[in-house]
């Protein structure tokens, strides 16, 4: 549960890199220019569907910076190159991980979520199941997973402020968590402002500077080397952290090896987990969903995640770049040289390579960066909690009354964010990302897919893969090394209940599979009109009208659904 993903909570250490004066004005010159993008979109934000999906037309080359600037994350950023240079060559192959479940996006999600339409994953699972079952089985999913990584996120905000805006050794969870407040405040307005077109817009300016960014630097580690690769790679090796088991940084072991894990003889199970998860839960994040939902067509949509994918590929091999040059240009015990200190690799050779002045780019650029990640965390968590929630109770609002819902939930789902995040800023919510990324696993994956292309699957079968699945994640995770029996970054590090070390989605994404049949062969519901309806519409785009059921207004609410009654 500490894997690639995780921020572990930061300890003492010497901010020698953070100009906060410069990080400061940076971070006011980019809100006040994200101002003017959001801006640009408030007219779109004048209806619920332009609020909520810009009106499904996002042109393609924005729905690809976004898609892009929604795993530009705190973590897969400065997290991942202080990763790799620990850990070097087990490092890279898990970024593969990410890659790969970008392509399971494309080939699984991408055009049939976008021909079902709607607004949710609710949309789909309505078309499968009785309605209210699967509103609140969407919103659960949506819900938990925004409430995890938004603690995370506004837990990163905090974690840029005090390693970049901050000159002292000693955390200042104070002023963390006042720049918390601040941060998600702003990004609370954008989302009022602008609604999806103008997150959208947000997301991919930030993915635009911060990849940018990301190039210019790699760039200069390569210019250091006069683009020797090999004379690179050398000083890594010389340079990296000894391993006491004797793996060196560009060969494999370091993370697969036995003894990787500390107290634990699961490995190499428990890096391959971590693999795994990614692979399969990262793209089955509700607010990624959204992305789908936006296109103007589903083949906009399959395209935009393509061209995401491949950009992807780029962007990580400059990860890969940073980590290993990190080690070679800063030297031996200069980089952060324990896993809590991964933070502090990359801003370290941010100011070797640039100064001050790069510095304090990188800080206001990396703090506008995770607002921007919170802002499409918001919209997807309101737009769920509208439209499922409002849909499980039968309320169908006038577009006026439901726009102004809209815009006051926003205000009050962000507010709410802001509380609970900022009270969390001095707690560990390492495990947080890694457990919303493992209960997509085991939620979403086998929801979707048995929805998509299960005739038999119906309400029960939903009920018992998102429950079931969730249940035993969260079970795992109670009882994993996230929570107690690891001394560094446990929850509780002086108690020692855990039974695994493993990544609890590795066993519950195939129990969920699981309980998903036998839940749906147990129940007589079937509804195979429905099924034939859900084929026309996610594989051509052409919505058919439901058949109507004469005996609908007599039938038992729990009974089996019609094609009619479903809907």
């Amino acid at each position: 549960m500490t894997g690639i993903l995780a921020a572990p909570h930061l300890p003492p250490v010497d901010n020698t890199w953070a100009a906060p004066g410069i990080a400061a004005g940076v971070a006011v010159v980019l809100t006040a220019v994200v101002f003017l993008v959001v801006r640009s979109a408030r007219d779109s934000a004048r209806t619920p569907d332009g609020f909520l999906l810009a009106d499904r037309s996002v042109p393609t080359g924005q729905n690809t910076l976004a898609h892009l600037g929604a795993f530009i994350m705190y973590s897969t950023v400065i997290i991942i190159v202080g990763h790799i240079a620990l850990n070097g060559y087990d490092a890279i192959l898990m970024m593969t991980a990410f890659t790969i479940g970008s392509v399971l996006g494309v080939l699984i999600y991408a055009s049939p979520m976008r021909n079902v339409g709607g607004h949710t994953m609710g949309d789909l699972f309505v078309l499968r199941a009785r309605k209210r079952p699967a509103r609140i089985a969407s919103a659960v999913i949506t819900l938990t997973t925004y409430t995890m990584f938004m603690v995370s996120m506004l837990a990163a905000i905090g974690q840029v402020a005090i390693r970049m805006f901050d000159t002292g050794s000693e955390p200042n969870l104070a002023f963390g968590g006042l720049v918390v407040a601040v941060v998600g405040a702003v990004a609370i307005a954008w989302v009022h402002m602008g609604g999806m077109l103008g997150v959208t817009r947000l997301l991919a300016l930030k993915t635009v500077l911060m990849g940018a960014f990301v190039v210019l630097l790699t760039a200069a580690v390569l210019v250091k080397y006069k683009m020797n690769i090999l004379g690179l790679l050398d000083d890594a090796e010389a340079n990296a952290k000894p391993d006491a088991r004797g793996f060196d940084l560009l060969g494999p072991g370091r993370l697969f090896g036995d003894g990787s894990t500390p107290l634990s003889d699961q490995d190499p199970w428990v890096h391959l987990s971590k693999l795994f998860c990614i692979a399969v839960g990262g793209m089955g994040m509700p607010w990624v969903f959204m992305r789908f939902y936006v296109a103007t067509s589903a083949r906009n949509a399959r395209k935009a995640a393509g061209w995401a994918s491949i950009v992807a590929v780029g962007f990580y091999q400059c990860m890969a770049i940073l980590g290993l040059g990190a080690v070679a240009i800063l030297g031996a015990n200069n980089f952060g040289m324990r896993s809590e200190h991964r933070d502090i690799t990359l801003p370290k050779l941010v100011d070797d390579l640039g100064g001050p002045w790069a510095s304090g780019v990188f800080g206001g650029l990396a703090l506008i960066s995770v607002a921007g990640i919170f802002a499409g965390l918001l919209i997807n968590g309101v737009t769920s909690f509208t439209k499922d929630l409002n849909a499980a109770r039968d309320r169908t609002p006038q577009p006026a009354d439901e726009l102004a819902e809209i815009r006051r939930n926003v205000l009050v789902i962000g507010a709410v964010s802001i509380v609970v995040g900022g009270a969390m800023v001095p707690l560990f919510t390492h495990l947080f990302i890694p457990t919303a990324v493992d209960l997509g696993a085991a939620t979403v994956l086998p929801a979707i897919l048995y929805s998509l292309y299960w005739r038999r699957f119906n309400t029960r079968g939903l009920q018992w893969t998102v429950y079931g699945g969730m249940a035993v994640t969260l079970v795992m995770v109670v009882f994993s090394n996230g929570v107690s029996g690891d001394p560094t970054t446990a929850m509780f590090p002086d108690l020692d209940f855990k039974l695994f070390d493993i990544e609890p989605g590795l066993l519950s994404t195939p129990i969920a599979f699981l309980l998903g049949y036998l839940g749906t062969v147990s129940s007589d519901e079937r509804d195979d009109a429905g099924f034939a309806e859900l084929q026309v519409r996610a594989f051509t785009g052409i919505t058919v009208p439901a058949h109507e059921d004469p005996h609908a207004d007599l039938r038992d609410l729990d009974g089996p659904p019609t094609p009619s009654a479903a809907r």
